[in-house]
């Protein structure tokens, strides 16, 4: 009854109430375009290669392919992320091109957050509301299009899903301590997203609990000074949530034991007093000083105006709100600067480049404040400049979002995966050694951070009831698999020969950022400096003072902040192992190159072997060779010990010495070993 109702009342709209309700509701329409424009965005960039990004790329793979066959993901993570993405590999038929249209279509969601976030801040005068919806639809450009977004969209998906439910407890949060007592309609919502932010990364989680409590104290701080007494309710409130968190914490940590590790790389940052980062690890584009950018500044100065005004404000009425939600907002955006600032300072290893890869949000919530701040005081200065003001916030606001295309634009060629097509060709190549094998345990040593997951995601589904278990650390391996048959999967040099493996490693850089990184094609991805190629770590970004990220636009680039490796910032993009340009990438497997799906990417435990159509005159099998001259090559990042310290590579010399190869193949070589 009711949708004949709505049916009939559609069928009855004008063309002209449609019009006209689409221009009171601009907004929406606008709104719907960015989240559009950001999705075809993020999947064009996520496919120009088939495979999955970055260094952690297969492992989501992995996770999902576990998922679909079990009904659980095999890392102990907090698991929310994969779910979240397991219905689109599903969907798809393909695990690469799922997971990759699930973190387009997750990233593109926080465009509608961050718009309503910045909607929160409320001008009045003589009981209207004055300014333009521009600062938020700006709002939730710069929150999806951005240099740093694209760096976690490529590298750390996981942490990226955890910034989406962190901006969406952001916002029922500030709506939720407007009015407390509004609990079933906001408090429900937030205690909810609260969990699942620590659900889903340790981050994003433990930044969610120190801006909820941090506005809690605040709230009953404040309340406490203007009422000249205790706020019962609020004190109820920090009770009961202070020990639900705590119960919510103690199950997580029995149910995932891993989080004991997490927390503790957490705890490790603030005691930690290096300032390299560790190989294998990926940078932020963008270093601290990016938050020295005047937009940046205005904003922060404005969220301080806005909360000293707040404070100030008498209570007119006890039964209505006492904060009101421009209060409330600031103090968020407050103490998001406040933990930002504390992390640049602190001089610490990858850790800080993991928190500074979120600092698009904070400059994609604060530099659209600024302008809205600054648009409603010339509307209540100068109310007969209407037109002019929002024509000025227009074109600021355009300056703003093409600042941050133009930066991100700069990255998109440093995005990729780790390995190259032929690489995760022969790897499935490789796979047909087990395929007579059935019922075994089988062990996989495979240590090299760029290939470790690929190697898993390949090998680890060999099907026949064999249980695979794929290892990266070599400590204690003789005492834990004793009379086990092990495989180790290496790296080698394709451009030497076996022999001249010793020499082939060597390169003339030191401090590669990539260490750990086989030695794949090493001439091409490493530049005379020991530094990745397609990433110039001496000036890859041109950021601005004068606009959000950049480039710059004063004469002889005076207002240029400089990046680079000189400490100012750090920019490295993916570990390139000889990926091409999609438009000029080889292609063994017949298909047309550039935005395809590899044909190996089929659903999760169903992967297709091509070996066949494999050409590679360098792909060896072997019986029982036995090599005796098999040292594990010493250079850094050309082999599976890359990683490891020189105990350990002692050992795996040890132990691969005598080992019998039964697979050498241009890329990679599959040692049987025995301890």
């Amino acid at each position: 009854m009711n949708e004949n109702k709505i049916s009939r009342k559609i069928r009855g709209l004008s063309l002209s109430e449609v019009t006209n309700y689409l221009k009171g509701n601009y907004h929406l329409v606008i709104l719907i375009a960015i989240f559009i424009f950001s999705f075809i965005l993020d999947m064009y960039v996520l496919t120009r290669y088939s495979l999955s990004y970055g260094l952690d790329g297969a492992f989501y793979d992995i996770q999902v392919r576990n998922i679909l066959q079990y009904g659980y993901p095999m890392s102990n993570d907090p698991p929310l992320a994969y779910y979240l993405l397991t219905p689109f590999v599903a969907l798809t038929g393909n695990s690469f091109l799922g997971v990759k249209i699930g973190m387009a279509f997750i990233g593109s969601l926080m465009a509608f957050p961050a718009f309503f976030i910045t909607e929160c801040y409320v001008k009045k005068k003589d009981g209207m509301q004055i300014g333009s919806r521009i600062p938020a639809l700006l709002s939730a450009f710069m929150v999806t299009v951005n240099v740093n977004y694209f760096s976690m969209l490529g590298n750390f998906m996981q942490n990226l899903v955890g910034v989406l439910f962190l901006l969406l407890f952001l916002y029922f949060t500030i709506r939720w301590f407007e009015d407390l007592k509004q609990w079933k309609k906001y408090g429900i919502l937030t205690v909810l997203l609260l969990c699942v932010n620590l659900l889903t990364h340790i981050y994003t989680g433990a930044l969610a609990v120190c801006l909820f409590f941090s506005l809690l104290v605040f709230s009953i701080l404040v309340k406490s000074f203007k009422m000249h007494k205790l706020p019962i309710f609020d004190l109820k409130i920090l009770g009961l949530l202070s020990f639900m968190v705590l119960i919510f914490l103690a199950v997580l940590f029995m149910v995932y034991p891993v989080m004991y590790t997490k927390y503790g790389t957490v705890l490790s940052f603030f005691n930690s007093s290096s300032t390299t980062t560790e190989g294998g690890s990926v940078s932020s584009p963008v270093s601290g000083i990016i938050f020295l950018s005047i937009p940046y500044l205005l904003g922060v100065a404005s969220s301080i105006i806005i909360l000293w005004r707040g404070l100030k404000e008498e209570v007119i009425n006890a039964d209505l709100s006492i904060i009101s939600k421009n209060t409330l907002l600031s103090w968020v955006y407050i103490s998001l600067t406040i933990i930002l600032a504390v992390l640049v300072v602190i001089p610490s290893s990858q850790y800080q480049s993991r928190f500074l890869l979120m600092a698009f949000l904070p400059i994609g919530l604060l530099v659209p404040l600024g302008l809205k701040f600054i648009e409603t005081e010339l509307l209540v200065r100068y109310p007969t400049k209407k037109q002019i003001t929002t024509l000025m916030v227009v074109l600021i606001a355009a300056i703003f979002a093409f600042s941050c295309y133009y930066t991100a634009s700069e990255s998109f060629n440093n995005l990729g995966p780790t390995i190259t097509t032929d690489e995760y060709n022969e790897l499935v190549a490789m796979k047909a050694i087990f395929a007579n094998q059935t019922n075994q345990n089988i062990v996989i040593l495979a240590s090299d951070l760029q290939t470790k997951y690929w190697v898993e995601y390949v090998l680890g589904d060999v099907g026949n009831g064999n249980n695979i278990t794929v290892i990266e650390n070599i400590q204690g391996i003789q005492d834990k698999y004793q009379n086990t048959t092990i495989y180790s999967v290496s790296t080698q040099d394709s451009q030497s020969s076996l022999s001249d493996a010793g020499n082939s490693s060597k390169t003339s850089g030191t401090g590669t950022p990539g260490a750990g990184a086989s030695g794949t094609n090493q001439g091409n991805m490493m530049g005379g400096n020991g530094m990745i190629n397609g990433a110039d770590q001496s000036n890859n970004y041109s950021l601005s003072f004068l606009l959000p990220y950049g480039p710059s636009i004063l004469p002889n680039s005076l207002d240029t902040i400089r990046t680079g490796n000189d400490g100012s910032a750090t920019v490295q993009g993916q570990m390139d192992r000889g990926n091409q340009h999609p438009g000029n990438m080889t292609n063994s497997t017949g298909m047309p190159s550039g935005n395809r799906n590899s044909t190996n990417g089929g659903p999760p435990g169903n992967m297709t072997d091509n070996a066949g159509n494999m050409t590679d005159d360098n792909i060896r099998l072997f019986g029982n060779m036995n090599n005796n001259t098999n040292v594990l090559q010493g250079g850094p990042g050309n082999n599976m010990g890359s990683s490891l310290d020189g105990q350990s590579q002692k050992i795996v010399e040890s132990l691969t010495s005598s080992g019998t190869t039964i697979y050498n193949g241009k890329y990679f070589k599959l040692i049987r070993i025995t301890v």
